[in-house]
């Protein structure tokens, strides 16, 4: 466990690749089910969640799990408070009593979030989706974001002009294996389309740029992200239709923690009084992409 201090990033295509490798975490496993619901505990007793004191890894300490820092998340290091996930953490964190100081990262693996082995953080920020499966294995807190899949094609491609799901009929299409972008575009475009799976987003921009496929699908805002910072030359032209799948993301801690309900409170609180919805406006840009019809 260390503490991560601020420094600018620096944007390569190497970066580019490996930020955008991390964010197989979007989906997977059984449909999201009952994805509004938080998951562990029901004691939702509110005098437990004594502020700045919590029954921590570490006493006086809120430890944080991610995964390396990319755009919209987190703007360079996971500590400058900069980025969607960086600044709720530590809205969630002033909730629970903790100063910034007293919030340290963790830097894991996708794998030890949603395993059921003991995590090395006491609350993880992920872009993990809330998917009845994973509740089997651990808690979330309430959603803090609903998110779409966009679809991303080259700027200067037979494509860029399209704003109708017919109008990409026999395009090739890339998605990121295991993901919900794989089960929304079948249902989108059907199973016989030209549809290609990728073992991370970053590969299928690739492909994209290299003209493997004709369009790559995602979550919207982190293909925005993509679009504006790794890759400038693609472009998102729209999103899917809403297929009756609700994709939201939660904070993921150990199964049963004890801190579940206090965190999710502080998540609720943050919903109920605007700050996430400032964090939205602030962070992500996806929210004038039209649907493809």
């Amino acid at each position: 466990m260390r503490r991560l201090r601020p420094r600018p990033a620096v944007l390569t295509a190497v970066t580019a690749v490996a930020a955008l490798t991390l964010t197989a975490c979007s989906s997977g496993g059984s449909d999201g089910g009952d994805a509004a619901s938080p998951s562990g505990s029901a004691s939702g007793d509110a005098t437990q969640c004594e502020p700045g004191a919590l029954p921590t890894l570490t006493d006086g300490v809120l430890t944080v799990g991610a995964g390396e820092a990319y755009a919209p998340w987190y703007i360079g290091e996971h500590d400058s408070g900069e980025g969607f996930e960086s600044a709720l953490i530590y809205a969630v964190a002033d909730r629970l009593g903790y100063a910034a100081d007293d919030v340290v990262w963790e830097t894991v693996t996708f794998e030890q979030i949603i395993s059921p082995a003991v995590k090395p953080f006491d609350v993880a920020a992920y872009q993990t989706s809330i998917t009845d499966e994973r509740k089997q294995a651990v808690d979330f807190s309430s959603p803090y974001l609903t998110t779409r899949q966009g679809v991303i094609v080259m700027e200067d491609g037979p494509y860029a002009g399209a704003t109708t799901l017919a109008e990409l009929d026999g395009a090739r299409i890339g998605v990121t294996a295991a993901q919900t972008s794989l089960t929304l575009a079948e249902a989108a475009w059907g199973e016989d389309a030209d549809i290609s799976p990728y073992n991370a987003a970053g590969d299928g921009m690739q492909a994209l740029q290299s003209g493997t496929i004709d369009a790559m699908v995602m979550d919207v805002d982190q293909g925005v992200a993509a679009s504006t910072e790794y890759f400038p030359d693609s472009v998102v032209i729209g999103t899917l239709p809403d297929q009756g799948v609700v994709e939201q993301y939660g904070l993921v801690l150990d199964l049963d923690s004890a801190l579940t309900d206090c965190v999710t409170q502080a998540v609720d609180e943050l919903e109920a009084d605007g700050t996430l919805a400032e964090l939205r406006t602030t962070w992500l840009k996806s929210d004038d992409i039209p649907v493809l019809e």
